[in-house]
């Protein structure tokens, strides 16, 4: 269900709401409901980067380019750099649930300061205190799902030169979360995303247990036989 209507000529809208659901093998010890209500979003202001933060924390999803250390010991991402990455990204998708559809070992809770200092972009709204919990659980199963009351638990990025090809950076999902379709959903966002402009080289930066995922999502090897290279500077230089 879209919930804006079209940029420009594009049939692709910028924010909608969707279901995914649990495996019935992986909902059988779980009191969480099968089918849960998804927001997805393309826009950058949609993003706050402590919550993004947290989730690459949640997902155990780090790099070097992102890192900073403080005393040797490595913190998972430079503000920073994830503010200018963001910025610079060419496609953005996240993904948005309601908080108490996130298993309990997973769900992070946020202070009003900190989602208001954290927001990519100022908005005259803010963002509203994620602890909702006083409202109790008939009112938040009320309330519509949206970016700004729901957590983020999914994510996706990529770059292009605007011409020839593009490239999947940081894609991410909620470990309670996974195998419920959400991670091809984001992918196949950004396909259509990077497609419409007419890019149809399109590389995945993932690592070597997510190819089978990325080969699931219509991705195989290059057909020159390349393979991605990295040349990162030492952080103790």
């Amino acid at each position: 269900m879209g919930l804006v209507g079209c940029v420009g000529k594009s049939s692709l809208v910028s924010m909608e709401l969707r279901w995914a659901r649990r495996r019935k093998s992986d909902n059988a010890a779980s009191a969480l409901p099968r089918s849960i209500p998804i927001y997805i979003s393309t826009l950058k202001k949609d993003i706050n980067l402590e919550e993004l933060r947290n989730l690459y924390s949640l997902c155990n999803h780090s790099c070097n380019r992102l890192s900073e250390k403080d005393n040797n010991v490595e913190k998972i991402v430079d503000m920073k750099k994830l503010r200018r990455a963001i910025s610079r990204s060419d496609v953005i998708v996240s993904v948005f649930c309601k908080p108490q559809h996130v298993d309990v070992d997973d769900a992070v809770l946020y202070s009003e300061e900190e989602s208001l200092s954290s927001s990519l972009y100022t908005s005259e709204f803010g963002r509203q205190n994620k602890d909702d919990s006083f409202l109790g659980d008939l009112f938040q199963n009320a309330v519509p799902l949206t970016p700004s009351n729901g957590q983020l638990v999914g994510f996706g990025r990529a770059y292009s030169d605007y011409g020839l090809t593009a490239s999947i950076h940081d894609l991410m999902v909620l470990p309670s979360l996974q195998r419920m379709g959400i991670g091809k959903l984001i992918v196949n966002r950004i396909v259509r995303l990077l497609t419409s402009r007419d890019i149809y080289d399109i590389a995945a930066l993932c690592f070597k247990d997510e190819r089978p995922f990325f080969k699931a999502c219509g991705f195989g090897d290059d057909r020159m036989g390349s393979t991605t290279m990295m040349f990162t500077k030492s952080l103790e230089a």
